[in-house]
């Protein structure tokens, strides 16, 4: 078999690029703990900076144009490769709450999902216990303070992201810079430094992405001071940016087995045996079923998705119970 033949014309661009950076990039390439060190302090700048020159973009264009990718990244990596969904009956119950919310269902129905995973967990009874017993915490204050706890869900779960790549891999001294670099950058945004800049970019308002921060304002910090207000959708905005970088570059480098990249032909080869043709071509349309509805209309594309993604917060931190109660590391495949 020629194996020329069988390599994708992209993959050997990629090899002459590679081979060419070799004198300067060479390490990174072999040393994945390196390359996604920097791939994460790559990630932490551009989001600081994209949040600072266009957040309105930022906010409009991430949902339409990463989100149902990043979707996929979640199936792939919390249930898939673990094989969550070979674990029997009741873990299936778990799906359930998780579709409820699609259809608008409240937050302490989305919490449920964490009680079957819990349940069938390879664990003591006494980390079990434990683990309900914060599950019906948050019930418990999801039900008494609906409003306040799903606006807390919504800036949190961009965290939970964040927190899921660091456990993934045991992390080294260097790997510290990394979390220091984030809350640095979220220090910038609260104490005001991004405004400046916001102004000489005249990146206050964005006519042609028809969104303004008013309505940012309104659904991811109603009731607060506009100052307040508006550095915390610039940091959700930050943080959401950096949310979709974990699932769709960093988690994929650090769960993978190989060490080094592996050429785009292998990684679609892995894509299909995780999920099937038919599985990837839904999901292919349905990415790009979204992208035009964003041409025609960029809020309402935002909004559709949004409210398809409803789920995915409330799995990331179903499947974080599960291994924080097996104690646990997801495997690399």
């Amino acid at each position: 078999m020629n194996s020329t033949a069988d390599t994708w014309r992209i993959d050997r661009a990629r090899a002459a690029l590679l081979r060419m950076a070799e004198p300067w990039f060479g390490s990174l390439y072999a040393d994945r703990e390196r390359r996604v060190q920097w791939m994460a302090v790559f990630s932490i700048i551009t989001s600081l900076a994209l949040t600072v020159v266009a957040p309105l973009w930022l906010l409009a264009l991430g949902p339409v144009l990463l989100g149902v990718p990043h979707l996929v990244a979640d199936a792939r990596y919390l249930v898939i490769q673990p094989g969550l969904h070979k674990r029997g009956g009741l873990v299936w119950l778990a799906a359930l709450p998780l579709v409820a919310l699609g259809f608008g269902a409240p937050p302490f129905i989305g919490l449920l999902s964490v009680v079957p995973l819990v349940l069938t967990a390879n664990a003591t009874v006494k980390r079990k216990l434990v683990a309900l017993a914060v599950w019906a915490a948050l019930t418990l204050v999801a039900l008494r303070w609906e409003t306040p706890f799903l606006l807390a869900f919504l800036h949190l779960h961009n965290v939970i992201a964040l927190a899921w790549w660091w456990a993934w891999q045991p992390r080294s001294r260097r790997h510290w810079f990394i979390p220091v670099l984030t809350m640095a950058a979220l220090a910038f945004l609260m104490l005001g430094g991004a405004e400046p800049v916001l102004t000489f970019f005249e990146a206050w308002n964005a006519p042609r992405a028809r969104t303004s921060f008013g309505e940012f304002v309104s659904a991811n910090a109603p009731g607060l001071s506009p100052t307040l207000a508006l550095r915390l959708v610039l940091t959700f905005a930050f943080l959401q940016s950096l949310h979709y970088a974990v699932w769709l570059r960093l988690v994929p480098e650090d769960a993978r087995a190989r060490p080094a990249p592996r050429p785009f032909r292998e990684s679609w080869n892995a894509l299909v045996r995780d999920f099937g043709v038919p599985a990837l071509a839904f999901c292919g349309v349905l990415a790009i079923f979204i992208a035009v509805w964003g041409v025609v209309d960029l809020s309402g594309a935002r909004y559709g998705y949004l409210r398809l993604a409803a789920f995915h917060g409330y799995l990331e931190l179903a499947v974080a119970a599960w291994f924080l109660v097996e104690g646990r590391r997801p495997v690399p495949c």
